[in-house]
């Protein structure tokens, strides 16, 4: 498993292992351990969780360790061995951890506010984007370009861009391009964008809409070449066998309008959080 570099909320109590080969229904924990995928600045990221972290911590009356992931794989492997017991994750990672181990459940997902990139509502786009001054028109003009990815187990950032971005040109994605360009996250891709270091990129439509907020560009930055269907938003998940009790108060938690848990939405742009499901993601299989 991956080294990663935690910090404490709270102080550690005595942790009870519980060993049985199904989920238990009822469970003593001492502490819950939190990880998300790194979209932007991870520093940046944890900080807005703080608020979500507290009160998940508060209510249940336990600490709650944050682990800093270093990338979408970390948190694949996280998950997937146990070693953390909630995660957020972008869709083709929870997809494919979901395919090493069946019993790791999505149970929330954001509802984010809308934007100049996306609709408001629970999806988003894999977009393609160029700078407003490139002379570039169509798709089709940017054969044997560098172009920027993000993570390569990003769904809007590699996965989706790869799998339906061929029927457009007619061309293997890899064929298609000059250079790819893994840059790690959509802000780093949209950086390299920004600096001319790509002729292009792929990014998730709410990232550009996160960074249109935060005045990194203007809307008349980017042009968008292409966008892939809707995609539905990042999945909350749990550990395959966290316990039902813990589950179910984490879910209410977070499905349950507070001020608190308004604090936390606010930082993410979201109007709220909904339940979701595994079948909320399984379109991506054919994709992947």
């Amino acid at each position: 498993m991956p080294r990663f570099v935690g910090f404490l909320i709270g102080l550690l109590a005595p942790f009870m292992l519980l060993a049985e080969a199904t989920m238990p229904a009822e469970c003593d924990v001492a502490e819950l351990t939190f990880t998300m995928i790194p979209k932007k600045n991870i520093d940046e990221q944890l900080q807005e969780y703080v608020p979500l972290i507290a009160l998940i911590s508060d209510t249940l009356g336990v600490p709650v360790e944050v682990v800093r992931a270093s990338s979408y794989e970390s948190v694949i492997d996280s998950i997937v061995s146990g070693g953390v017991d909630v995660a957020v994750m972008g869709p083709a990672a929870y997809m494919i951890a979901r395919g090493r181990n069946a019993g790791i459940e999505p149970f929330a997902s954001l509802a984010v506010d809308g934007g100049h990139f996306t609709p408001e509502g629970s999806f988003y786009n894999s977009i393609l984007i160029v700078g407003s001054d490139s002379t570039v028109s169509e798709p089709e003009d940017l054969k044997g370009a560098r172009i920027a990815l993000g993570d390569p187990s990003s769904t809007s950032g590699a996965v989706v861009p790869k799998a339906l971005f061929p029927e457009v040109v007619g061309v293997p994605f890899d064929r298609f391009f000059g250079a790819l360009v893994y840059a790690g996250g959509h802000d780093k891709a949209m950086n390299a964008l920004i600096d001319r270091q790509v002729d292009a990129a792929f990014v998730s439509s709410a990232r550009a809409d996160e960074y249109l907020k935060r005045g990194m560009i203007g809307t008349d930055s980017f042009r968008v070449l292409w966008r892939s269907p809707p995609l539905h938003y990042d999945p909350f998940v749990f550990r395959s066998d966290l316990c039902h009790s813990v589950r179910q108060q984490v879910l209410d938690l977070l499905t349950t309008p507070s001020p608190r848990l308004r604090d936390f939405l606010e930082s993410q742009h979201a109007s709220g959080i909904t339940r979701v499901q595994h079948e909320d993601y399984q379109a991506l299989e054919r994709l992947m």
